[in-house]
């Protein structure tokens, strides 16, 4: 798909063992929810202008040209501002984006700690596994009760997994498909009477005929809709519908035509995003993943079910007013998602001790009922399922004892050309050069600094620093210090 990050090279680099770019994954949500028009036709709130002015920044982040913090920012409040056109309900608003940056958050926080031996593309799929779903699933959940968007009495298809794509055998019903068709249900309308109530479809009305056609093509998976091209078909021929006459005409009031393009946006959202995954891994890796979300939203619901009781309660035990229960979610929810990530905290600790014990670094089943007794399921079970995710991407046996090879040559004060050479032939006969040459640019960066040869130094600081900004972890800081201070010395 367009903007996919599983299916594009990043840079010169996208053979080497890394991370997605901060840049690439910003325009992965760009695609992903739409909000810039394919057509000069489609009715959005930017003009040519500033669609070329947003594309530019996108190109700059990728490129990583200037502040990446300021850039992203940038972005990313862009992005806010241009769902508000049509995301108007600002509960919905607000959730929605603290979700986005909720992910951001945990992306950006993984890059700088953990390192990865493994390409771009199966180190996003070990990403989405281990933290993007139970984050996800965690982040939906946490701020529509924040914000109180059940208050909003919006509707949603009946079917619980509306938003999420149906997998039988090849067959695949992706979730705009579901929701397109929810919505013509809602509207008690065909689809060709929806897009052109009370007539035969015909040049002699191009638009609602253009409506129909594209809809058309959006559920044979023809085509795929932006997000203003998608809002504006439905929300005019929900016009038009509301505006005719009977027999044809519909009544469709404002709170179910908001929610038909609420459940719209979510539904064309999921969709880019799990036929992303299913061009870049396939569907084996799809239903995985869809069923380890449906997993994390089983053991989370028992959590939300007490919490939500309990806040109910309180709000009905003091009589609080209509207008003064948003502010009570908030401040409960507030309250409560502290302590819930404090007691997740202590859990890991305890699981990492549980771990420790272990010969084979798994805990028995015994122990894990008990761990879901104390922390909950979703705590408990959650943890271990991202502990595990890993497991179809297994280690090479030889990367670990590579990897402390290199740092124990960068720690010792004889080490030589020779040593470095030999490293370097060493991983590259066991197959680690595209995961560990960071590692011998590091370590003749420092040996040419030792012998104040700053500039074969910065030469061999520059490279380790750019193989090294999406893999190494923690082990950038140093990374970034070196080659701070050499491009002092060399006046770069």
């Amino acid at each position: 798909m367009e903007g996919n990050p599983l299916t594009r090279d990043r840079n010169i680099f996208a053979m080497h063992a890394s991370f997605v770019s901060l840049g690439q994954l910003i325009k992965f949500a760009y695609d992903a929810t739409g909000v810039l028009p394919r057509k000069r036709s489609e009715k959005t709130g930017l003009n040519d202008k500033d669609i070329k002015r947003i594309q530019k920044q996108l190109e700059r982040l990728i490129d990583e040209e200037g502040s990446l913090t300021d850039r992203c920012g940038e972005l990313i409040q862009a992005l806010a501002f241009e769902l508000t056109g049509t995301i108007q309900n600002p509960k919905v608003n607000y959730a929605i984006g603290e979700t986005m940056v909720d992910l951001l958050e945990v992306y950006k926080a993984v890059v700088r700690d953990d390192g990865t031996y493994l390409s771009p593309k199966d180190s996003l799929r070990w990403f989405c596994g281990a933290y993007a779903i139970p984050r996800l699933q965690l982040s939906i959940h946490k701020h529509a009760l924040r914000f109180n968007v059940a208050a909003e009495g919006f509707l949603t298809p009946t079917e619980a997994d509306w938003y999420l794509p149906t997998i039988s055998g090849t067959s695949i019903t992706w979730p705009l498909e579901k929701a397109i068709n929810w919505a013509y249900k809602q509207c008690r309308s065909s689809r060709a009477q929806f897009h052109s109530p009370g007539k035969v479809v015909d040049q002699d009305d191009p638009e609602s005929h253009q409506n129909l056609e594209n809809a058309s093509n959006w559920l044979s998976g023809e085509a795929f809709p932006s997000w203003p091209g998608l809002h504006w078909n439905f929300s005019r021929s929900i016009d038009r519908l509301v505006a005719t006459e009977e027999p044809y005409g519909r009544s469709v009031s404002e709170k179910e035509k908001e929610s038909i393009l609420y459940v719209l946006f979510l539904a064309r959202l999921s969709t880019y995003v799990t036929k992303a995954l299913h061009d870049a891994y396939g569907a084996e890796v799809l239903i995985d993943m869809v069923g380890r979300f449906k997993r994390h939203r089983d053991w989370l619901a028992v959590d939300l079910k007490v919490f939500k009781a309990e806040t109910l309660t309180y709000i009905e035990r003091y009589g609080a007013l209509e207008s003064a229960s948003d502010k009570i979610w908030l401040e409960s929810s507030d309250q409560y998602w502290r302590w819930f990530a404090d007691r997740a905290q202590h859990c890991a600790m305890t699981m990492q001790r549980l771990l420790d014990t272990f010969d084979d670094h798994i805990i028995p089943d015994d122990l894990v009922t008990q761990l879901c007794d104390q922390y909950g399921d979703y705590t408990a079970r959650s943890a271990l399922d991202s502990m595990y995710c890993a497991s179809d991407l297994k280690i090479q046996e030889c990367f670990p004892e590579a990897l402390f090879k290199g740092f124990d040559l960068k720690k010792s004060s004889s080490t030589m050309d020779a040593d470095i050479n030999a490293y370097e032939a060493e991983i590259k006969e066991k197959g680690l050069t595209t995961s560990l040459e960071w590692m011998v640019h590091w370590n003749r960066a420092a040996l040419f600094y030792k012998k104040e040869q700053h500039e074969e130094a910065f030469v061999h600081i520059q490279k380790a620093f750019d193989l090294a900004k999406y893999s190494a972890g923690k082990n950038q800081y140093q990374i970034v210090n070196q080659y701070i201070e050499l491009s002092a010395k060399n006046n770069s």
